[in-house]
């Protein structure tokens, strides 16, 4: 990995390298993405930057880990395999919570979408959004590998380097997901109640997928760690 990476170190070009990396890994689907999706149709724009808060205080504390060397942690195949579980009943719920918004019950809810939500409604995104990042075990691998190979690259230049790391990194996820909210609330307006009610419908089935890839990954993981420890 490090040795595609540019070797004339600049605080730009890192960020540019960071950048880029995350941006690509931020456009591919997944389940933060149906979670600021859905949390856009009912609270509007803001769900983009409320939730990149929570997902912001999680990468720094991968950074720190990395710089620290105690990320090296996230390999272990017991330990995906306990996130991968624990994320798997995460995600059931939150698609549960999502597709009873796509029925009769979320009428309310969808009328009220993009109206304003109180102060307490909006205090739990930023919770949301480390809680979506430390529940997908994929996260925590991409750290412990490509993060790991990129956070030690950037590193050659001291503190300047991780901190422009991790500035470039966290801008693509906030530039990508605060688009997508800002686009939701915007043609929000545009949209029937029963297409809003598909796009909650289409959230909460994906989320349910991915918590049954989570659970079979993660169970799977903590199986092949115990035939293992079996064996010998």
């Amino acid at each position: 990995m490090s040795r595609t990476l540019p070797t004339h170190l600049t605080a730009p070009v890192i960020l540019g390298v960071a950048f880029a990396t995350g941006f690509s890994g931020a456009v591919v689907p997944g389940p933060l993405l149906a979670v600021v999706v859905a949390e856009a149709v009912r609270v509007g724009w803001a769900a983009g930057p409320l939730i990149m808060v929570g997902h912001a205080a999680l990468e720094l504390v991968a950074i720190l880990l990395l710089v620290t060397g105690l990320i090296r942690f996230g390999r272990s195949a017991r330990l995906r395999g306990v996130i991968g579980l624990v994320g798997a009943l995460v995600l059931l719920y939150l698609g549960y919570e999502t597709l009873v918004l796509s029925g009769p019950a979320g009428a309310e809810a969808l009328a009220r979408a993009g109206g304003g939500e109180g102060p307490g409604s909006l205090a739990r995104l930023p919770w949301l959004g480390a809680v979506m990042s430390v529940a997908n075990p994929y996260w925590w691998l991409w750290w412990a590998t490509i993060g790991a190979a990129h956070t030690s690259w950037a590193m050659q230049r001291g503190r300047l380097g991780s901190g422009a790391y991790f500035v470039g990194h966290i801008l693509s996820d906030v530039v990508w997901y605060c688009a997508v909210a800002a686009a939701i609330h915007a043609g929000r307006a545009l949209l029937s109640p029963p297409v809003l009610r598909g796009i909650y419908l289409v959230c909460g089935a994906f989320l349910l997928v991915m918590a049954g890839v989570f659970g079979f990954g993660g169970g799977r993981a903590l199986f092949r760690r115990e035939t293992r420890t079996g064996g010998c």
